[in-house]
């Protein structure tokens, strides 16, 4: 399911980072931000076969400049599952979640990310925002052992305990 509205900050322009890429890094990395392929989650799987579809690129285009903008240090690229995520997702006011529901559903989705490299920065940046902390306390904050609401979304910080074979193949 994708977004309806995909906010990208102006202060991108003035990013260093961003302002190294070339054209076909800035507009891979404005894709990544606002295709419909990504989620509230800030990471997307776009396989590369969709992006030259989308991008109308040819391989070595694209290979170009995903290796520019990962380099640049803007997302994380994980091949072998075809995911990618946009670093400092949860930094641009858009992407905030704004209540706890919001904030389930964006776990939901992070829990389900495939590679443990990203699902692991996902889930950190998360847990920083507001909503991440208020919704998803560390254990020590937890007064008299009390349980999450809807254990199926607690954040699972042991990429073993929730690597895709503990969560039962998906």
């Amino acid at each position: 399911m994708s977004r309806d509205f995909a906010p990208i900050a102006p202060a991108l322009w003035a990013s260093p980072a961003f302002i190294s890429l070339g054209g076909d890094g800035r507009q891979l990395l404005l894709y990544f931000m606002s295709s419909p392929h990504q989620n509230s989650a800030g990471c997307c799987r776009i396989r590369e076969g969709y992006a030259l579809a989308d991008l109308k690129w040819q391989p070595e285009q694209y290979q170009a400049a995903l290796a520019g903008v990962i380099a640049a240090g803007l997302v994380l690229h994980d091949p072998a599952t075809e995911e990618t995520y946009v670093k400092k997702w949860f930094q641009h006011k858009g992407n905030i979640p704004t209540n706890k529901d919001h904030a389930k559903g964006t776990m939901k989705i992070i829990s389900n990310i495939d590679s443990d490299d990203i699902r692991e920065l996902a889930e950190a940046d998360f847990l920083e925002t507001e909503w991440g902390r208020k919704t998803f306390p560390a254990p020590e904050v937890v007064k008299d052992g009390a349980p999450w609401d809807d254990p199926v979304v607690q954040p699972i910080t042991s990429a073993l305990a929730n690597s895709r074979l503990m969560r039962g193949g998906r």
